[in-house]
């Protein structure tokens, strides 16, 4: 128990240290995240966020990308007119228009300065460590603020190394946010940061500047806590341990309200469709490939990504996974990993402990399954799994362990009481703390067996030999009860007690019990002449007890049919006969059918029998000749 304790404290700390590490992120954010968005189907779409797209046919039918800024601006006039609210412009404006002397910028810029509420893309660059290509620039002008004046708490805020950023025209009219998406070790497209750190400040994202421009939320309304949660107006959005959001997908391509660029500049979209939404404007056209794998489809256009992370702002639906999440998994694991081994050292059977263990993953991927659908939080599933299947294994390894103990110590005990009772005894005396048979009344058929002239033969053994014939005597008998099923209850030095009809009684009890005494007395016969045996039987009601005090214990068969079987072999002594049998035995015989096991025996008339106030009416045999 100690021992797995240990262990099992050492998989949490494992796992509060490694559940952040991408590959680890990788199982649980790869085909298991995948799996609980099927499960959960797509979600109703929202109805104010629309995407305007420079799909295959707008692009062919302009005949050029990039599209002249004219049609930019075109495009941008539209949308104000027909009443967007705000609109995200995904499509990097970082370098001039040839061939138009500035005036293609120029018309843009003066259409998002018309429009007033307009977030245009800023993309992020990362050199994996090795030194920047280019020189840090100012951003301060596109900056949410600086990470030194930010409660950003212990967290480890992802930095860029470079920026490519919109030129100063558009910059002056427009929000900047940047447009960079997290792929997860699979390639999937699962987290958006709502900000990444460069140069000592805080870029902001597309999504998040146009959830805020939609919702008229002023920059000064978005930071971030101590306890690494996003502010966002009147909302605290919980983040993971590198301030990112998990990105809940609502479904496949499609999902949001999409229309064709072309048919925005013919006036083919009904002004209704725009009004009062957040536009995002952006590429969907196969030759430009900017698609993205998510769990509904496998290329989704990046604007569909960005219009998902405004939609997931807007509304506090992003997926959870903070540090404080992390903390409780672990101990979740612990006490999972206890609950699986339990369940599997104490199943009666290794199928139920394994059947045990297989309903508590179950459960488990059930909760998980109904946190993602019902509170966005995304639990883990690969260590808590990790911990049932290893708990499981332990504890069932543990119980085979423990039964192949009991079960030896069983062995050893069933042939320690083997060397003391009947083994058919000790078989019921090794499952039992109490035998069944305990006290109660049952019939059985009773023999007394004993040697004659053995104490006077016994004065001229040593001890040692004397212990030696008792040895062999006691194994003579053995041997004949056994072959007749019954037992033996005592050795009684150079005599003993059998027993017929425990623990179960059978019909055929009294004929088991003389055909064995025939057998026993001609045997003993020949193989000690010097002292024959005798033998007395009789058949009626015995209790077998479980006799003695607190420490020590023995096995009797007590009642009067067991002191008539005593008396009746003392008779055989008095009359110098071998054997004696009640007239009760010989009418259960009889009844039987098996007249023949009388052949041989005389009736006796009754006679007195010390210690008993009635006569007894018996059977007799003069000597072993008449048994032949």
């Amino acid at each position: 128990m100690s021992l797995a304790l240990v262990l099992l404290l050492g998989v949490a700390i494992g796992w509060l240290h490694l559940s952040s590490d991408p590959w680890l992120e990788g199982v649980d954010q790869g085909a298991a995240l995948d799996w609980r968005f099927r499960l959960r189907g797509p979600a109703e779409p929202p109805v104010d966020i629309a995407i305007i797209v420079v799909d295959d046919r707008s692009l062919a039918q302009i005949g050029q990308w990039p599209w002249p800024r004219a049609k930019l601006a075109e495009i941008v006039d539209v949308l104000r007119l027909a009443g967007a609210k705000s609109i995200g412009f995904d499509i990097l404006l970082s370098e001039h228009e040839i061939d138009t002397d500035g005036a293609g910028d120029r018309v843009l810029a003066d259409a998002l300065q018309r429009q007033g509420h307009a977030v245009i893309a800023t993309a992020l660059l990362f050199n994996d460590g090795s030194p920047s290509a280019g020189k840090v620039e100012e951003v301060g002008q596109i900056a949410i603020g600086n990470i030194v004046n930010q409660q950003m708490g212990p967290g480890h805020v992802i930095t860029a190394d470079e920026i490519l950023r919109p030129l100063p025209a558009f910059e002056n009219v427009a929000a900047v946010g940047h447009v960079n998406q997290q792929s997860s070790e699979i390639g999937q497209t699962r987290t958006q940061y709502p900000a990444i750190a460069y140069a000592g400040a805080l870029i902001p994202s597309f999504p998040l500047l146009l959830a805020a421009r939609q919702q008229d939320l002023p920059l000064s309304a978005i930071g971030f806590d101590y306890a690494g949660r996003l502010i966002f107006g009147t909302q605290k959005l919980p983040l993971d341990d590198r301030y990112g959001m998990g990105l809940n997908y609502l479904g496949p391509t499609g999902t949001f309200r999409t229309y064709s660029a072309m048919d925005l500049l013919e006036r083919r979209i009904p002004p209704p469709l725009l009004k009062d939404r957040a536009v995002l404007v952006g590429v969907s056209a196969t030759s430009l490939g900017d698609n993205f794998t998510t769990p509904y489809s496998l290329d989704l256009p990046g604007v569909e990504v960005l219009a998902t992370a405004t939609d997931n702002l807007m509304r506090g639906s992003g997926l959870i996974r903070t540090p404080e999440q992390r903390v409780l998994e672990a101990i979740a694991i612990i006490a999972l990993a206890l609950s699986s081994w339990r369940l599997g050292i104490r199943a009666q059977r290794l199928v139920w402990g394994l059947f045990n263990n297989l309903a508590l993953l179950i459960a488990w991927l059930v909760f998980a399954q109904l946190m993602f659908s019902h509170a966005n939080r995304l639990v883990a599933m690969s260590g808590p799994m990790a911990a049932i299947i290893a708990g499981g294994a332990l504890g069932l390894l543990a119980r085979l362990v423990l039964e192949r103990r009991l079960r030896n110590e069983a062995e050893r005990h069933r042939g320690n009481l083997a060397r003391y009772v009947p083994p058919s005894l000790a078989e019921t005396l090794a499952e039992r703390a109490t035998p069944a048979f305990d006290a109660r009344e049952q019939l059985a058929a009773v023999m007394f067996v004993d040697l004659q002239g053995f104490t006077h033969a016994s004065e001229e053994r040593s001890p040692a030999d004397t212990a030696q014939f008792l040895k062999s005597f006691h194994a003579q008998i053995e041997d004949v009860v056994a072959a007749h099923g019954g037992i033996v209850a005592q050795f009684l030095g150079d005599g003993a007690l059998m027993l017929w009809g425990l623990p179960q009684p059978r019909e055929d009890d009294p004929v088991r019990a003389l055909a064995c005494a025939r057998d026993m007395l001609l045997r003993l016969r020949r193989w000690h002449p010097e002292n024959p045996a005798r033998a007395g039987l009789h058949f009626g009601p015995v209790a077998m007890a479980q006799l003695g005090g607190r420490h020590q214990a023995q096995l009797a068969a007590a009642g009067d049919t067991v002191n008539v079987a005593s008396r009746l072999e003392a008779a055989a002594k008095a009359t110098g006969t071998v054997l004696v049998i009640s007239d009760d035995m010989v009418s259960a015989i009889r009844a039987l059918g098996r007249e023949d096991l009388i052949s041989g025996l005389v009736a006796r008339p009754e006679q007195p029998v010390r210690g008993r106030d009635k006569p007894i009416s018996y059977w007799s045999a003069a000597s072993c000749a008449d048994l032949a």
